[in-house]
């Protein structure tokens, strides 16, 4: 999972149509001299933080994560929290014929996935709500908690939990428990932490709560057994046929075997990002059912219910706000495109990620298309090197001409014709293999040392500094403690005191930490040395949880909490990680620089 981002001067070529660089005049662009990048669930840390704070920063680098979580939450419905048989049978799954996994068969992702086994997989999500609130369901009363469980359920042991669930009788839905005839309860699920196992065993003990979520007790026997189903509460009914309120099929022109639809909304992750057809989101005018989120009419009364009758689409509260607070393909969709002018971005993913984030990352992409931006897609690492490129050489960053490359960038990597040996050893997975990592770091440092002007590329002498990576605190007021970090200053940074550098905040994901990430100085220490890339600053910040905060990650979230007062972590990143690191260390100040045209292209506003 330690792998990075290409870079990239702009293409004159791609970006400014039939004019030639020499008849478009240099222009004005104001830089920060920041970069923000990460992976996996650093890469939603980053493109969130990016784009919330893009006043403070000039690119944007999130590398296969889930950086549109409304596409995400898709995936979380149909495939992670499902696969139940409608009506629900104990001891019966019935998945969706091309569903990738259901919620008793998990797909971990194999060896070289980054995820080792189902109940780290689930502790992710549990994670996702303590800093965004429940997405499964929504209680009033707690941001994190299920409809009617009380918090002193979850101040006990997970032992204790599991053996003592909370009962709710008469819980509708319109899936699994339409006559409320069955009550819902807290469950557990065995804690495989100790093996590779992604599969449900109900033989094994139950010790594992998930506290987000509750399950339909078909039996009542006060446990979870399979086949019993999940409820996942995202919003209320309706039916998702786009802006013309027609499904594609009754339009007139509709042909079945090239499936066109001549109103031009139906949704598509590449072609059509901003459609409003088959995009899983309530859209103005899309007919829907006002029976509030459990989805059966007149139980407005249940003390479960939320929203029915009350003449409004509702989705559950706690994804409508991490929709406007937490989502970056939301905040890519709606900010103003003055402001999207000023950043560059550069996007990778795996073609086999199994997480499911080579389609949010390219649904990204396509809204970033969408909105006027020319993104350059390549394929393979390969594609990237010049015509001329000697043949069977192995793929460098530095041989790349980047000029002939566009402004944004979105790289998928993995071989399409891979072996099953191959593909057993992560390529074109969600980290990827020992190549592939390696590439997707050096690649992305490339470009950020691209896309930034003026920088020094001056070759340095045998005898100048070393690169230094330091294990460094900062002091939180808003957190009440001192925060770890670790910093990368570049080689030379000890011998030229007045010489001062750009800076990449680069963050990890789930599963990894921040010592870890520094790994990746070995391969930016050669290239700097010897004016292949330009020297800059990178700032690994700790997202791992702390002192029962979250359980593995706390993505740098404000979070909303689980049972005890939450913390600010988007807060002390923004308002003092970063003024720390331009207070104590030579970081490059803000300036309006002349640079080409094609840097500013095509949202040249």
């Amino acid at each position: 999972m330690i792998t990075r981002v290409l870079g990239a001067l702009l293409a004159a070529s791609l970006l400014l149509g039939a004019c030639s660089e020499e008849s478009r005049p240099a222009r004005v662009r104001h830089y920060e001299f920041r970069a923000i990048g990460g992976f996996s669930m650093g890469s939603a840390t980053a493109a969130l933080l990016g784009l919330k704070h893009r006043q403070l920063f000039d690119i944007i680098a999130p590398m296969g994560g889930p950086i549109d979580m409304g596409y995400y939450m898709r995936v979380l419905k149909e495939e992670v929290f499902s696969g139940f048989c409608e009506p629900p049978v104990v001891g019966q799954m019935c998945p969706a014929p091309d569903a990738r996994q259901h919620y008793e068969h998990l797909d971990c992702g194999g060896p070289a996935s980054g995820l080792t086994n189902r109940t780290s997989a689930l502790e992710a999500y549990k994670d996702a709500a303590i800093a965004m609130g429940n997405f499964m369901s929504y209680n009033p009363a707690h941001p994190y908690l299920p409809p009617g469980v009380p918090l002193e359920w979850l101040q006990q042991s997970q032992r204790e939990m599991c053996a003592n669930p909370v009962r709710l009788p008469a819980f509708y839905d319109w899936r699994y428990n339409p006559e409320g005839l069955y009550p819902a309860i807290t469950y557990c699920d065995a804690n495989n932490q100790e093996t590779a196992d992604c599969d449900f065993d109900p033989a094994r003990e139950q010790t594992f709560a998930q506290e987000i979520a509750l399950a339909i007790d078909l039996n009542d026997n006060g446990r979870r057994d399979s086949g019993e189903p999940i409820l996942f509460w995202g919003s209320e009914r309706f039916d998702d046929f786009g802006e013309d309120g027609v499904p594609s099929h009754e339009e007139p022109g509709y042909d079945a075997a090239s499936n066109p639809d001549p109103a031009g909304d139906d949704f598509d992750t590449w072609e059509n990002a901003l459609g409003s057809e088959g995009n899983h989101r309530h859209d103005e005018g899309e007919p829907y059912l006002d029976h509030g989120l459990d989805g059966v009419a007149g139980t407005r009364d249940s003390p479960w219910d939320f929203g029915e009758g009350n003449g409004v689409f509702d989705y559950n509260p706690n994804i409508k706000l991490m929709s406007a607070e937490g989502d970056p393909a939301y905040i890519l969709r709606e900010a103003p495109l003055a402001d999207l002018a000023r950043l560059d971005f550069y996007l990778d993913a795996g073609i086999r990620d199994h997480l499911r984030f080579h389609e949010t990352t390219e649904s990204f992409a396509g809204i970033l298309r969408a909105r006027g931006r020319e993104v350059d897609r390549r394929s393979r690492f390969e594609s990237l090197l010049p015509e001329g490129y000697p043949e069977g050489e192995p793929y460098k960053p530095e041989a790349v001409d980047w000029s002939t490359l566009g402004r944004d960038v979105f790289l998928t990597y993995g071989k399409a014709d891979a072996s099953e040996y191959e593909i057993l050893h992560g390529d074109g997975g969600h980290v990827g293999n020992g190549t592939e990592v390696i590439n997707r770091f050096t690649t992305s440092a490339a470009y950020v040392s691209g896309r930034w002007p003026d920088g020094d590329f001056e070759r340095l002498t045998p005898s100048a500094s070393q690169l230094r990576v330091l294990d460094e605190t900062y002091p939180s007021q808003i957190l009440g403690e001192d925060k770890q970090y670790y910093i990368l200053l570049p080689p030379g940074y000890d011998d030229f005191p007045d010489k001062r550098y750009p800076v990449l905040y680069l963050i990890h994901g789930i599963g990894m930490s921040a010592d870890v990430m520094t790994v990746s100085a070995a391969f930016v220490d050669w290239p700097m040395r010897e004016g292949l890339m330009q020297k800059f600053i990178m700032v690994f910040p700790d997202a791992e949880c702390r002192n029962g905060d979250c359980f593995d990650g706390n993505f740098l979230a404000n979070q909303k909490g689980r049972d005890r007062p939450p913390k600010r972590f988007e807060d002390s990143f923004v308002q003092e990680l970063i003024q720390h690191v331009d207070d104590t260390y030579r970081t490059r100040p803000p300036a309006d620089l002349e640079v080409p045209a094609a840097m500013l292209a095509p949202l040249d506003l």
